[in-house]
């Protein structure tokens, strides 16, 4: 896979299109602010600022680190606190505990399409494949 930014124009053009009419709001990655994460389902991305030595050289760094879906995004967000998958353990040892969490909350027909797009403009590190997957389980795969 991929890692950083994109340099396709169409992918950023198409990302405006797919995040045109949602609203995304923060908190940070700790299970203390839980109450304000909906329990319907989206898309969120976990990002972070660089480590201390680099704001040395680059003042205002942030990027998303991870980007995941859920139809439960309460349920996936303490998961993420409380029961970190391998991805998510190496943000946190690399950028340490103060995470952040952004969200959206997304018709489950409109999930696949955000999630992807976001995954292919920023190529989060985190993230072990490609955003547009062929085939799912039990889902035959298109020739």
């Amino acid at each position: 896979m991929r890692h950083g930014w994109t340099l396709e124009k169409q992918q950023w053009d198409h990302l405006l299109t797919v995040v045109s009419g949602t609203s995304w709001s923060n908190t940070k990655l700790d299970q203390l602010y839980r109450d304000s994460i909906p329990e319907g389902s989206g898309v969120y991305a976990i990002c972070s600022t660089v480590p201390d030595v680099t704001q040395r050289l680059f003042k205002a760094l942030y990027n998303i680190l991870y980007v995941g879906q859920s139809k439960a995004l309460r349920r996936r967000f303490l998961e993420h606190c409380n029961r970190p998958q391998r991805g998510i353990t190496e943000v946190k040892q690399c950028f340490g505990e103060d995470l952040d969490y952004w969200f959206t909350e997304v018709n489950p027909d409109r999930i696949d399409e955000l999630e992807a797009c976001l995954i292919d403009c920023f190529g989060p590190p985190a993230n072990r494949i490609r955003g547009r997957i062929p085939a799912r389980v039990g889902t035959p795969r298109l020739a």
